[in-house]
């Protein structure tokens, strides 16, 4: 019974996680990429507190609220950056590859060390998506993917920067706090440079979008996959990461009306197919 649960749990995670890109698709061009991630790991922050049992150290709270920088202001706006100047389907492929990027990170700076078949999967990778890169369409822009790919490769770094501070308190807790006071700062940030634009003519419907974006997919999403995790485990749990683009790209043909070239279908399957190695 505790398995389909934790199953449940990763199905939830799965679809919010792949709704990303096509929900907040429209509001591109409306609402301020900028305003919209700190907004999201603003109200997931507050959500995921309410679910931690542990206090941070003091002297911890730094490093892991700059590294999660990384990931709310770096990242997840490059992200919003890359669903704005592309297609949906295209900015969800690109963040997905991110798995090939923190073993190529772990490699140099944790020392990890891979087999064969996994080095060989971190070259797949890239050059999946290099293919996947040449075959952009109409609704594609090279800043699109550009930003797709910064979104991967900083959210890779954050992750193993991350990864001993996961160790010492639990992912839970560590994403809990990196999110609400990250936000704040990017918040403030924003503020303090002029920068914080809040969308005044959306109407309900887009500010429903953008708290579902916070309630949901950063704050429900994020509690659910680590349910799941306490039961499956983080390797099983990750491997929703590998369907995500697949997912998301069924959500961009049938929602948006977006379409698919042969040389991007062919540049998805050698991702995907190097994420399972």
């Amino acid at each position: 019974m505790s398995k389909i649960k934790a199953y449940i749990y990763l199905l939830i995670t799965l679809l919010s996680f792949s709704s990303i890109e096509v929900i907040s698709k429209p509001l591109m061009g409306k609402v301020d990429p900028f305003f919209m991630t700190a907004f999201r790991f603003l109200i997931g922050g507050l959500i995921l507190m309410f679910f931690t049992k542990r206090d941070i150290e003091l002297k911890d709270i730094v490093p892991i609220v700059l590294i999660g920088l990384l990931n709310s202001v770096v990242s997840m706006t490059s992200l919003q950056l890359a669903v704005k100047y592309s297609n949906a389907s295209t900015a969800a492929t690109l963040v997905a590859s991110n798995p090939i990027f923190v073993s190529f990170f772990a490699l140099f700076m944790l020392n990890e060390k891979h087999n064969i078949k996994r080095y060989i999967g971190v070259l797949l990778g890239f050059l999946g998506i290099f293919i996947f890169s040449l075959g952009k369409i109409d609704g594609d822009s090279w800043a699109g993917i550009f930003y797709g790919i910064l979104s991967a490769v900083t959210f890779a770094l954050y992750t193993v920067l991350m990864k001993k501070y996961n160790k010492k308190y639990g992912p839970l807790i560590v994403t809990a706090y990196s999110s609400l006071c990250s936000s704040l700062v990017y918040l403030v940030g924003l503020a303090t440079l002029g920068k914080l634009v809040i969308p005044g003519d959306i109407g309900i419907q887009g500010w429903t979008i953008i708290i579902y974006l916070g309630v949901v997919v950063t704050g429900i999403a994020y509690l659910t996959y680590f349910k799941a995790m306490e039961t499956l485990g983080a390797t099983q749990s990750s491997r929703i990461f590998f369907l995500k683009p697949i997912v998301a790209t069924l959500f961009a043909v049938f929602s948006l009306g977006e379409s698919l070239s042969i040389v991007k279908m062919i540049g998805m399957a050698v991702v995907l197919f190097s994420l399972t190695l």
